[in-house]
């Protein structure tokens, strides 16, 4: 019995050693298929990247002419003409302290007035000319008495 247990089982082993050979043929052929398939993927690729490197490369090649809209206007041309006519001229420094002495007495009326809130709409109505400051004017527009009879 020693002969046939060990012939079955040299049979049995060599009946499983050829499974395992055809199994492993079998991938390995599966494997060598993905493989030639990846390598022509990754052979496209480059390719691909070889003619976006190109086109790149003959893009950059090429001159191109850049130019600049002229970008202006009426209101650029106000304001750097003001700014040189107030920094500018002879002129310029009289008329600078003018607009600053018109603009702290703007800022100081504006400062300057109170509004009474104790009774509104009764009494009369004070006048802005007097309170600020400013003499009326005549008709001739300089500043003095408007009419002939001030006492």
């Amino acid at each position: 019995m020693d002969l046939s247990t060990s012939k079955l089982s040299d049979r049995w082993h060599s009946m499983r050693d050829a499974k395992r050979v055809d199994r492993l043929s079998d991938e390995n052929d599966h494997l060598r298929t993905e493989l030639r398939l990846t390598r022509t993927q990754l052979d496209r690729e480059r390719e691909r990247q070889q003619d976006v490197l190109d086109a790149l490369n003959r893009a950059s090649e090429r001159k191109t002419k850049v130019t600049a809209k002229p970008r202006g206007g009426l209101v650029r041309l106000v304001v750097v003409g003001g700014a040189a006519y107030i920094f500018g001229t002879k002129a310029g420094r009289e008329r600078y302290e003018q607009i600053r002495a018109w603009s702290s007495k703007m800022m100081n009326r504006l400062g300057e007035r109170s509004v009474d809130t104790s009774s509104p709409g009764i009494g009369p109505k004070a006048n802005p000319l007097t309170e600020s400051g400013i003499r009326p004017t005549n008709a001739q527009g300089s500043i003095g008495t408007s009419s002939p009879r001030s006492a």
